[in-house]
């Protein structure tokens, strides 16, 4: 009995610990700057971007080649974005859902950005 509390409770507490390094890391790339060439090929104004503009993010990170092999992180924001989304219904979590998932924007807008630039540098580099 002693045995399955002790898992029970270290499976919880790490479980906790995986969420809280999680959002930490998606709150550090969150927190990076755009660049210009970013808002005028997405089409977003400074300090415009919401919740409801990952699905259009996606589409741009969709459509940009992937000159260089990063690691894969989309398909985390996209779980975290549909799991928290589901969350946002109960009326406890909206304020903070909505919330959560425009750190998912931001992040997402943050990797098409960097693709776009490695693309950007890629194409100089090729025309020289």
């Amino acid at each position: 009995m002693l045995s399955t509390l002790m898992l029970v409770v270290s499976v919880a507490v790490g479980a906790q610990f995986f969420l809280g390094y999680w959002r930490a890391l998606l709150a550090g790339m969150a927190a990076q700057p755009l660049s210009d060439k970013f808002f005028v090929a997405a089409g977003f104004q400074r300090a415009s971007l919401q919740a409801q503009d990952f699905g259009k993010l996606l589409s741009l990170h969709r459509l940009m080649p992937d000159v260089k092999k990063a690691p894969n992180t989309v398909w985390r924001l996209r779980v975290h974005y549909s799991a928290v989304k589901m969350l946002g219904g109960l009326p406890a979590v909206g304020e903070w859902a909505q919330k959560e998932m425009a750190v998912c924007a931001n992040c997402l807008a943050v990797l098409v950005d960097q693709r776009l630039l490695m693309n950007l540098a890629c194409a100089a580099e090729a025309r020289s």
